[in-house]
């Protein structure tokens, strides 16, 4: 087979992408530095967004008890709520976010029979409302460290074998099914065969499975490390999803996303965010 030069490039880049986020979550830790980044009494430095817009959230679904931010706590199971997010006053480039989630019970219209659904956003630039211009963490039951381009494109390092169209069913609130060719990525390790693979559009949501699936029950801890226009994510201490070139378009041209703020969702589930820490990172080169 004859392979491109711009490929080979590609690939050593994704390479070489791995082995400096490698170093930098094992460096991280060994440093001081850490700052809650949710201060366990209040939103400050944070606000409220339902819907499409900033809110003043008069329905109390965001609340701080016992240290923990608690989503939809007062609302009635079954009930249907809105979705949302806080969202951080500040952008941030370069850092180490950690947190733990934990499920709650209860679910909402209109997602009562479907798994419960979270997720961290990072790079949130734009228009407030559900849901911004972001890359996302999922946090999904069975999918945690899953990346969620929107409206943003990056390109992952993923399972070849996964790079082919499949056709997917999706059954709507209404019960229409609906057939569509998809492309769904998985996340590999470039030492393990892993290709580079460019996912995202600039009017859509797209894909990239994690690999491993390292969700337990009880608490979790989620961490997020990102340098400018590339992310790791570590679930329960494993890498299992990692990007470069993290991109929005501007004016018609894709250019590169290094900044943006911090959002945590609400999505139809009660969820518990805890232990929200941030440490500040310098250029890694």
């Amino acid at each position: 087979m004859i392979v491109s030069p711009c490929r080979v490039l590609f690939c050593i880049g994704i390479v070489a992408l791995s082995g400096r986020m490698i170093a930098l979550t094992a460096e991280t830790d060994a440093h001081a530095g850490w700052a809650p980044l949710f201060n366990g009494t209040n939103l400050n430095g944070w606000y409220i967004v339902l819907r499409n817009s900033k809110s003043d959230d008069t329905d109390h679904l965001v609340q701080v008890e016992n240290g923990m931010i608690h989503m939809y706590k007062d609302a009635p199971a079954g009930s249907a709520q809105p979705a949302g997010y806080i969202v951080t006053a500040k952008e941030y480039s370069n850092y180490h976010l950690r947190l733990e989630y934990e499920w709650g019970e209860k679910r909402f219209q209109p997602r009562l029979k479907t798994r419960r659904d979270a997720g961290i956003m990072y790079h949130v630039v734009g228009k407030d409302g559900v849901w911004p211009r972001s890359v996302e963490c999922q946090i999904q039951e069975n999918d945690v460290g899953d990346i969620f381009t929107v409206n943003t494109r990056l390109t992952a390092s993923v399972d070849p074998t996964t790079t082919n169209l499949v056709g997917v069913v999706t059954t709507n609130e209404a019960g229409v099914k609906h057939t569509n060719l998809v492309v769904r990525p998985a996340f590999e390790e470039p030492d393990k065969g892993g290709i580079p693979f460019v996912q995202g559009v600039g009017d859509g949501i797209r894909r990239v499975i994690r690999n491993p699936m390292n969700e337990h029950e009880g608490w979790n801890t989620v961490e997020v490390i990102v340098h400018g226009d590339e992310a790791v994510y570590i679930v329960n201490g494993k890498v299992n999803n990692q990007s470069s070139k993290i991109q929005e378009k501007v004016n018609g041209e894709w250019v590169p996303l290094r900044k943006g703020k911090i959002a945590l969702q609400l999505e139809f589930a009660e969820v518990f965010y805890r232990n929200v820490e941030i440490q500040e990172l310098g250029n890694v080169e």
